[in-house]
């Protein structure tokens, strides 16, 4: 089934990417020019719940308070391709429970990293994300990720970690404390991936950092932990004070640390 962008015209695609330039959380100053980002994601973040063609041009649109973070401060634009990944090389991708992604996106991305790219995968296989779509609504978030291919091409297995996925757990994450749903994690397989592939799967198995080729990817099993009806009241209209989106925020920094530069 196609997603929602793919049924877009390709001039309304223009349309919409200009659209999505717009951020009123931007920073006034920048001393560096801001970290481009290529989001790919089934979670209603960049245009909200249920957003059609009308509601978008109209203007009837809220973005997701963790997005209009990110467009304050990086150079963000949400994808529904990778297929011209290798010409636009932004410094990194984010794929947050992203739709099933065709055979040559995956081996793009994978050809990508291989040649010194950073990408954050946020999966989880059990999404307890609360939707008045039906369950046929190509905008329904996916409850299960579909990046089996992938991470088995870099030895790892995504599987749920409890029974219960619409239970709210609490995690601590180093200095970050936030609340989720429906946890996974990510296990090693067996045999292993390449030799070219080094993953270390950390806090019980939550987040591997992968070291894939010339490039750097962290994964993370869960992405409920994006939905703001989980953090602090406060932190909807102030999302730095969420420590969830201060956790994501130091994946990026660490991976624009260790990437060394775009490949």
């Amino acid at each position: 089934m196609p997603g929602f962008w793919q049924t877009l015209p390709s001039a309304l695609l223009v349309s919409l990417a200009l659209a999505q330039c717009t951020a009123p959380d931007s920073p006034t100053d920048r001393s560096q020019p801001a970290t481009s980002i290529q989001l790919m994601t089934s979670l209603p973040l960049v245009w909200g719940e249920g957003a059609s063609m009308e509601s978008i041009l109209s203007g009837d649109t809220e973005p997701a308070p963790i997005y209009r973070y990110w467009q304050g401060q990086y150079d963000i634009v949400a994808v529904d391709s990778l297929e011209n990944l290798a010409g636009e090389n932004p410094d990194m991708i984010i794929l947050a429970q992203p739709r099933a992604m065709s055979p040559a996106d995956l081996a793009d991305l994978d050809g990508w990293v291989r040649a010194g790219g950073a990408v954050i995968i946020l999966t989880d296989p059990d999404l307890a994300w609360p939707s008045d779509l039906s369950f046929a609504d190509p905008r329904r978030p996916l409850v299960t990720g579909l990046l089996s291919p992938l991470l088995g091409h870099w030895g790892l297995e995504l599987v749920a970690a409890s029974e219960n996925g619409a239970t709210v757990t609490n995690l601590r994450f180093g200095e970050y404390s936030f609340a989720t749903r429906g946890v996974g994690k990510l296990e090693p397989l067996a045999p292993e991936a390449s030799s070219d592939v080094r993953c270390n799967i950390a806090e019980a198995g939550f987040v591997a950092r992968c070291s894939i080729g010339k490039g750097q990817a962290t994964i993370v099993a869960d992405a409920d932990f994006l939905n703001a009806a989980l953090w602090p009241d406060e932190a909807s209209q102030s999302p730095r004070k969420s420590d969830a989106v201060r956790f994501v925020d130091s994946l990026v920094q660490e991976q624009m640390e260790s990437s060394g530069g775009k490949p």
